[in-house]
């Protein structure tokens, strides 16, 4: 059995409508596809270069987009779990992947999964085995991964062969402008963006390193994006496309001309726009380099399964067999 390392990074949009841009400058807003192709980030471009990349990825759930991570643990859309007023948020019967893993394998699958306390309940990354969990705003994403991650995976559990790591610092890079000439990660999405891109690379020679990038494959995902430039932007008084403003509802919205002071009828939908990269040694050759256009956020944990040869059933399909469709 292989190993899987699997990295959500919460609030990044992995594409974009394309004609939107940053005002004075070549730039989109922040996005994995758009910073990609004018080749602002490195070690993204390399894990797409060498593995199987999803150009437009969506979540097309009807769950508050924060509960992309629900669909991100099970594979599966549908209303159970999504946020209720007066009610709980947290899944209470559906089994999520990584618990039906280690019942599935039991003592012949090592997990560690390091996230928020939220995302660590029944249904969404709970395992009855090693749980990290980690407060949002007191931990850094460098800090999860060097100081927590990085060191059980060497030294505590060397064998181990399923890990999720959980990034949150991009979703609260928001309100803020998506391009500036701050260096300071915390100033804008840009920045923010080419210290995430070092963070990648840091994983990639962590696993290089020590001989585990041959026997792992890398999975990359977000749960949502994030609106700017649009109608729901521009109805938050916002005058211009350089700022980013969260990801309220409606989800659905229309690219915005801030001149004219009118929407331009293309769909923008930015909160829906999701990364997903599948990308490691252990990928087969005959994936890498390879992309699908299109698939959805209930993809991941199917192609997640498939590569562990774990019989998990959910709504999603492997993206290894949407390229063989594609062929």
């Amino acid at each position: 059995m292989k190993r899987v390392l699997y990295l959500i990074v919460d609030q990044l949009a992995g594409h974009w409508e394309e004609s939107v841009k940053i005002e004075e400058t070549n730039y989109p807003p922040v996005n994995v596809k758009g910073y990609h192709e004018l080749g602002l980030i490195p070690n993204f471009s390399y894990l797409i270069k060498n593995g199987l990349w999803v150009r437009r990825p969506w979540n097309r759930g009807g769950c508050d987009t924060s509960h992309g991570m629900k669909y991100l643990a099970t594979g599966s859309y549908g209303d159970e779990g999504c946020y209720k007023q007066g009610k709980p948020w947290y899944l209470k019967v559906k089994e999520g992947f990584f618990e039906f893993a280690k019942r599935y394998y039991k003592e012949k699958i090592e997990i560690g999964v390091f996230s928020n306390s939220p995302w660590l309940a029944r249904g969404y990354f709970y395992t009855p085995v090693s749980m990290h969990g980690l407060v949002s705003g007191h931990y850094s994403d460098e800090t999860i991964l060097k100081d927590h991650a990085f060191p059980w995976m060497e030294e505590v559990v060397p064998n181990w062969n399923l890990v999720h790591i959980y990034f949150p610092n991009m979703d609260s890079i928001s309100n803020c402008p998506s391009y500036g000439k701050d260096s300071d990660p915390y100033s804008s999405k840009h920045s923010y963006m080419l210290f995430l891109d070092k963070l990648i690379g840091d994983i990639i020679r962590f696993l290089k390193e020590r001989d585990l990038w041959d026997e792992t494959y890398l999975v990359l995902a977000s749960d949502h994006g994030y609106h700017l430039g649009c109608s729901v932007a521009a109805g938050m008084g916002v005058k211009t496309n350089n700022w980013c403003c969260d990801h309220p509802p409606p989800w659905d919205c229309e690219v915005w001309d801030f001149e004219k002071g009118k929407s331009t009828g293309i769909y923008s939908g930015g909160p829906r726009r999701i990364t997903f990269i599948l990308s490691g040694g252990a990928l087969d050759k005959i994936y890498r380099g390879e992309t699908i256009e299109e698939a959805e956020i209930i993809d991941v944990i199917p192609t997640i399964a498939q590569l562990l040869g774990i019989p998990y059933k959910c709504e999603g399909n492997s993206i290894l067999n949407y390229r063989k469709s594609d062929d």
